[in-house]
């Protein structure tokens, strides 16, 4: 369960902060009852983009995968030839 703070509490800086560092979640930080916006640790935030590039390289894998299986592929003599063909390399 992430854990809220009114915004009242991020007056004390130092103590906010410790709170935002040793929560394993973000910390919810509240407005009259409502969510204002998220805090979080940088460990925290770099797991979560970790995961996020993560997921993308398995969905990219996964692409290839089935076009491989459909037959889109094209060798990778015939790849280099082309480019080369076509940027006079």
């Amino acid at each position: 369960m992430p854990r809220c703070v009114p915004i009242k509490g991020i007056k004390n800086t130092t103590e906010f902060a410790r709170i935002v560092e040793e929560s394993p979640e973000p910390v919810i930080v509240t407005r009259n009852g409502q969510e204002v916006f998220a805090a979080m640790s940088i460990e925290l935030l770099d797991s979560l983009r970790m995961e996020r590039a993560r997921a993308e390289l398995y969905r990219l894998i996964e692409e290839a995968e089935q076009a491989s299986r459909e037959g889109r592929v094209v060798d990778a003599r015939e790849s280099n030839r082309r480019t080369r063909e076509r940027y006079g390399l």
